[in-house]
């Protein structure tokens, strides 16, 4: 915290010419409670209420330490044990395993920022539809998308079943989506597969995001078939 060396800077004295200085280092000139925010005295003791830790009194303090020749310090980052009994910060075992933890955080979150996709999509089987067979022997699920762009670019969004590769796509109402910069669009659409690709009644099944022919984003979800 920020704190007043009391052992070092007391009894407090103006500095007068030509003196033999013997009290302590603070000369009481008051600069470090007239730049205070809140005006308290910060040599009144280091944990006071009002005290925001904004250091303005330590910059004040040092420039008057080097005005009269004497060394920094006397207003600091420092704790009431140090300050008590005159020991400097150390790195104990709770200081490492403490950044040891923030480091490691600091790692995941940057994996996670580097990892994460740019465009993402969560697609649902639409409520209360089951599967519909279709007159040349495919069988239909009825599926709501949604595209969350996380880029300044704007893509126009085509959708392919990657897995079985006998799949296909019709959207409902539209020819293609158009994803926003920084926005998320939505739609509806039938996925069709032939009754040989269904293995189980209830598969899984990758769809695959394509703008201009490249895929950019992939998910998954479940595709309910008859019983064999």
């Amino acid at each position: 915290m920020v704190a007043y060396d009391y052992k070092r800077g007391e009894p407090r004295e103006k500095l007068h010419k030509n003196q033999a200085r013997t009290e302590g280092d603070c000369i009481d000139c008051h600069q470090c409670v007239q730049v205070c925010p809140t005006g308290i005295d910060i040599r009144n003791g280091a944990q006071q209420m009002e005290c925001t830790n904004c250091t303005a009194c330590i910059d004040a303090c040092n420039s008057i330490m080097d005005l009269v020749k004497l060394p920094q310090g006397l207003i600091r980052h420092a704790s009431e044990n140090g300050i008590a009994n005159g020991t400097k910060f150390g790195l104990t075992g709770r200081v490492k395993a403490l950044s040891g933890g923030l480091l490691l955080l600091l790692a995941v979150l940057t994996g996670m920022l580097v990892s994460r996709a740019n465009v993402e999509a969560t697609v649902l089987r639409t409520p209360g539809q089951l599967y519909q067979k279709t007159d040349h022997g495919t069988i239909t699920n009825l599926y709501n998308i949604s595209v969350v762009n996380k880029t300044n670019r704007r893509y126009p969004i085509t959708l392919r079943i990657l897995e079985p590769a006998q799949g296909q796509i019709s959207l409902i109402g539209t020819n293609g989506l158009k994803l926003p910069a920084q926005g998320i669009t939505e739609g509806v659409f039938f996925a069709e597969l032939p009754r040989k690709a269904l293995h189980r009644t209830n598969q899984k099944i990758r769809i695959g995001l394509f703008s201009g022919g490249e895929l950019i984003s992939e998910t998954s979800t479940k595709f309910l078939g008859p019983s064999q």
